[in-house]
């Protein structure tokens, strides 16, 4: 029996800017081409992400589909120009695999004019709240197919490189999600090869 979605509880015009310079909102497909461009950065310069190709305009949307689809969202930081400045996204982990269907991955990445600001911590934390209370949300917040108590996600994880160039090696970095309720959940040593040098990863859990 299909599953019935709840009228959200808040309209979408009662979320408030959170600070003078952006606002929170859902992603747009017109927003594609500045995320994509936000996220070659990454490609080309950190290890932020493993990826060394940056994806095209096509496959960035086909990416985006993919977590609407799954009832997941989508959000993104504007500037004054309603213009991309950063962006946070919850998508399936190990999506091929059903019995994984209430953990998800999550990601977040800013322009890099735009880091140290909050906006990264701002949008983060927007994510766990539509995580953690989606029938509170709009439709434009949380996906396009509800997913019902039995889907509610549970587990959020947290997939880190560990840069060696970072703040204390890179540990800082779990420093940062442990202030959102992160948990470390594991090390892999040496999994990831760029820039000439190989790349441990760790794992951050958080239940929601």
């Amino acid at each position: 029996m299909e599953q019935q979605r709840p009228h959200p509880q808040r309209a979408l015009s009662s979320h408030p800017v959170v600070s003078p310079d952006y606002t929170l909102r859902p992603a747009r497909e017109s927003d594609i081409p500045a995320l994509n461009a936000i996220h070659a950065h990454y490609v080309a310069h950190t290890v932020a992400t493993f990826a060394t190709t940056p994806l095209s305009d096509a496959g960035f949307l086909a990416a985006f589909g993919a977590v609407r689809a799954a009832g997941l969202p989508y959000l993104v930081a504007a500037d004054a120009f309603n213009t991309p400045i950063g962006y946070a996204s919850a998508a399936p982990f190990r999506g091929a695999e059903a019995a994984y269907r209430q953990t998800v991955e999550f990601a977040v990445f800013c322009h890099p004019d735009s880091t140290g600001k909050g906006i990264g911590s701002a949008l983060l934390q927007r994510l766990l709240d539509v995580l953690r209370s989606p029938e509170e949300w709009g439709e434009d917040w949380i996906g396009e197919a509800w997913r019902g108590d039995e889907g509610r996600v549970r587990q959020v994880i947290g997939c880190m490189a560990l840069d060696e160039t970072g703040r204390r090696g890179g540990w800082g970095l779990k420093e940062y999600y442990e202030g959102f309720g992160f948990e470390h959940a594991g090390t892999l040593k040496e999994v990831g090869r760029k820039f000439g040098r190989w790349i441990d990863t760790v794992y951050v859990q958080l239940s929601l």
